[in-house]
């Protein structure tokens, strides 16, 4: 496997009982969010500002 995190082999991970899932990821702003409410939560808060 190489340094390069945006190609890897799906054997190695396979072989590592690594699992690639999906994930949500939500924008505010320039900011990421992995989690849904912590985003409405900071957007509220912006708008107050």
């Amino acid at each position: 496997m190489t340094s390069n995190d945006n190609h890897v082999d799906e054997m190695e991970l396979a072989r590592l009982g690594i699992k690639r899932i999906q994930a949500d990821v939500f924008l505010w702003g320039e900011y990421r969010y992995s989690n849904l409410r912590d985003a409405i939560v900071a957007a509220k808060r912006g708008d107050k500002q």
